[in-house]
């Protein structure tokens, strides 16, 4: 029999469950207002379902919710259909409710208590930032071993062209660490909405990476960065610039204007700044 983990923090687990809790409250108030139109209710059972499943290592708790939650139309009695969407309500919010008890519990953790904290997590990610260089020369520049199956001639065909590039390669080091590190994400800037790069929901980290190009210029890249830090949800922001091209004429001065506490500007923000790489 297979064990099923979590695939998310327990904290984040428990904020999207509450989310649709939220979200059946106003499902059900609408289903009031238009008795006979179930499909609202399916949608948002479909939409816990597929939340389920991307929680969880196993589809077995979806498959339990949605068995639980079972509608059987009575196509002569609006009355009985009325009284099962109720029952089934009823029965959604109480799996629910206990599906966060298991999570708060700590069931579905491994024995293994591996949990890293805010403050060292924040070391971790300064750490890959501030050596990324060192990454691109182990993987891509040094020679390989003799009898290894990788060659040089393959390696050097991989080139980072822009931030993408970086990003996935970042990410790729991030993950094994932070398993629940999340890429390319997108939120409501309350005008508009944003993606995030890499984002940590846990610690409330989020990593901007911007690669420079030939026809950027240091004034451009200063009002990219100023427009992403100011819109960005995050308690830690970690702006990190891969200067393939060295526009940045002083990369500490330029990491030293970036930087700001949180006291003064609502989230810290910390700027780092990679210029050592040929590559």
């Amino acid at each position: 029999m297979s064990i099923t983990n979590l695939n998310k923090s327990p904290k984040l687990a428990i904020q999207e469950i509450n989310k649709k809790i939220d979200d059946l409250e106003k499902v059900m108030k609408l289903y009031e207002l238009n008795k006979g139109n179930l499909s609202l209710f399916e949608d948002w059972k479909s939409d816990v379902k597929n939340t389920l499943d991307q929680m969880f290592s196993e589809k077995s708790i979806s498959k339990d919710f949605l068995n639980e939650t079972i509608v059987f139309v009575n196509k002569f009695s609006e009355t009985d259909t009325t009284n099962k969407v109720n029952n089934a309500y009823k029965k959604a919010i109480v799996f629910l409710e206990n599906l966060k008890s298991n999570i708060e519990s700590g069931i579905y953790l491994s024995e293994i208590d591996d949990s890293i904290d805010r403050s060292v997590a924040i070391i971790i990610i300064r750490r890959i930032l501030l050596n990324f260089y060192m990454h691109i020369k182990a993987m891509y520049q040094n020679d390989v071993h003799g009898n290894g199956k990788i060659k040089k001639d393959d390696l050097d065909k991989i080139r980072i062209g822009n931030e993408y590039d970086v990003q996935r390669i970042l990410y790729s080091l991030i993950k094994p660490i932070f398993p629940y590190a999340r890429l390319e994400v997108f939120d409501d800037a309350g005008y508009n909405s944003v993606r995030y790069d890499i984002i940590l929901d846990e610690y409330g980290i989020v990593i901007e990476v911007k690669c420079t190009r030939p026809s950027m210029t240091e004034h451009k890249i200063t009002e990219e960065l100023g427009a992403d830090s100011f819109h960005y949800k995050a308690d830690h922001l970690f702006l990190f610039i891969f200067d393939k091209e060295k526009v940045i004429k002083d990369p500490k001065v330029f990491e030293k204007a970036f930087n700001r506490k949180k006291n003064d500007f609502g989230k810290e923000l910390e700027t780092i700044v990679i210029q050592e790489v040929t590559f």
